[in-house]
This record gives structure tokens, sequence and C-alpha cells, in this order.
């Protein structure tokens, strides 16, 4: 498990250096190597209180499991890593933190958005739009090509086993707090309560920017 100070979404990007020793110790232990590629799989989980070095903090209970590519390691166990979220868990219990941070879990299941649930998504992901064009506009760049990027972004074919709901999320670099409110939601519908609370506290900022 790697706690961290950040939350991971599934489909999420994750840069990591690991310079604590119990992390490059974790790294070692199961580093896997196939076909050129240095990879490890692990836990990511949000600190609730406390810091990420040194343990002794508070750690929530639903997290992510991560894939990265070791891009770089040292001699002496550092490295640099590039991970993805790939699916949800569930902390059922934490082992001793001997010689790492340590838990048994349990895979969350992803229950798919149905149509009423991918047509609410459509109507936030518009209401975003309308800030983004605003925005965009009056720094005078070119909307539409952004926007269109942004589309190519949604079609890429290595996220098409990812929940639509977290690719938005993932694109809109939604807060921690909110990342983990996603997580723990237990079916689209409370993750896109979720999405919706963070579309009402964006056009708030943005209604009163322009006030």
């Amino acid at each position: 498990m790697f706690p961290l100070g950040t939350a991971l979404l599934p489909g999420g990007e994750l840069p990591l250096r690991v310079f604590e020793p119990r992390y490059r110790q974790m790294v070692g232990d199961h580093i896997e190597e196939s076909d050129g590629r240095s990879t490890v799989r692990f836990g990511v989980v949000l600190i609730a209180r406390g810091s990420e070095v040194g343990g002794g903090e508070v750690r929530c209970e639903v997290g992510t499991m991560t894939l990265a590519d070791v891009t770089d390691r040292f001699p002496d166990g550092r490295a640099l890593l590039s991970g993805t979220g790939t699916h949800r868990f569930r902390i059922v219990e934490w082992l001793p933190d001997d010689p790492y941070p340590l838990a048994r879990i349990e895979v969350l299941s992803e229950p798919a958005p149905s149509e009423v649930d991918l047509e609410r998504l459509h109507s936030i992901d518009q209401r975003l739009r309308v800030i983004m064009r605003q925005t965009l506009e009056a720094a005078g760049k070119d909307v539409d090509t952004i926007f269109a990027a942004l589309d190519i972004i949604d079609a890429d074919p290595a996220m098409a086993d990812i929940s639509p709901l977290y690719r938005w999320a993932n694109r809109l670099q939604v807060e921690p707090h909110d990342q983990q409110r996603l997580l723990e939601a237990a079916d689209p519908s409370g993750q896109l309560d979720v999405l919706d609370d963070v579309m009402e506290g964006l056009e708030a900022r943005a209604a009163f920017g322009r006030g």
C-alpha cells in the first residue's frame, strides 16, 4: 500500500518519486520484468490525517489499485514511477507496517452507468463547457480546437474499460476530497451527485469572478 496526500481514480495518472527506505523495498520486492518493461502494482489510499513521510498517518478505507511503470531506478533503490489507476478496493484489514504498509482488501464492483446516468453526465459536461468557453474566449484561446482535443481524449481506446464518470473527473482534475467521495460512492448515481456538487462550486466561482 502507498498512502498519499492525494487520491487516485481509475484511469488517473500518478507520477511518483520513491525515496523512503520502506517504499524502496516495496518496489524491490514487487517489481516485475516483462518484454523489457519494469512494472510494480500497489494500492493507493488517501491520507485523511498526517503526513506522507514517516508513518503514523490516518488512512482512508477505500482506494485504487495502481499499475506503475518503473521509468528509472537507482542503485540505492530510489525510483521514478509512472502509475495509472486500474480499479477500486476497500480495506478489509490493515496489517502491521512491516516493512511497508500492507493490507487485506476486497475489490469493489463498478456498476455500469445507465442511460439516465449518461444523460445526467452529459448535462454536467455541458455546464462545464459553458464555463470553459467563457474563460477561454476571454483569454483569446481557440475554443473549438480545445474542445475537439477533449473529445479525442474521451475516445482513447486505452480508457474503454474506465467508467466515463471517472474519465470526466480525471479530465477536470477534481480535488482529492471530491475524488475520495467518488471512490466511496456506492453507485454511478451517487458519483454523479458528487460531480454535480463539483460543478455547482465551479459555477459559483465563475459567477463570482464575473461579478
